[in-house]
């Protein structure tokens, strides 16, 4: 998946979901009682949140590696 695909599945609030090393990961997004746009980011039932596509690909990790470097190759 490029930069570009998963950025349109954020901004179309699309769910998505891959394994890695027999492990479910989920991509989630939606807005908090305060009307900010977040991101749950993570292992199936154990997200992360990010307050923003930058903040996700700055600090999101799958395994021991930035989700970023691992981008293409999923």
């Amino acid at each position: 998946m490029t930069k570009e695909q998963l950025l349109f599945k954020i901004q179309t609030n699309s769910a998505w979901e891959f394994k890695y090393k027999n492990i479910t990961y989920n991509l989630t997004c939606g807005k908090d009682e305060k009307g900010s746009i977040y991101i749950d980011f993570g292992k199936l039932y154990e997200p992360q949140r990010f307050a923003s596509f930058e903040d996700l690909m700055r600090n999101a990790r799958v395994e021991n590696s930035f989700f970023r470097e691992m981008l293409e190759n999923l």
